[in-house]
């Protein structure tokens, strides 16, 4: 399916979340459903509500935009198609790993957070 993307990384999620939905796997499908539309219709998910949702090491994609409000009281992997600069600066602080969809294709047992 061609998407006019016009920032990079987008571009790179959509290219990534195709590949792997064509291989099968209902969650990239999903994600890739959910990253394909316009940026006002992408999900944005806040920090207290991926503290809330996952555990110690969980791998969690978010197909839209990390926003700040909350804190994270453990670490997990997180890969998202954007972080607002001060809940990038929070999962840091907390100690969560920042991955690229091209790494978190690559697992087996993500979780989609919308």
């Amino acid at each position: 399916m061609k998407i006019n993307a016009e920032k990079q990384n987008v571009k790179e999620w959509l290219d990534t979340l195709s590949g792997a939905a064509t291989s099968g796997k209902g969650i990239w499908q999903n994600a890739y459903a959910r990253a394909s539309v316009p940026a006002r219709r992408r999900a944005s998910v806040n920090l207290y509500k991926l503290d809330k949702y996952t555990k110690e090491g969980d791998t969690v994609i978010v197909p839209g935009k990390v926003l700040s409000m909350g804190k994270m009281n453990h670490s997990i992997s997180i890969a998202a198609l954007e972080y607002s600069a001060q809940a990038l600066a929070k999962l840091k602080a907390s100690k969560c790993v920042i991955l690229s969809i091209g790494d978190i294709v690559k697992q087996k047992d993500a979780r989609l957070v919308i």
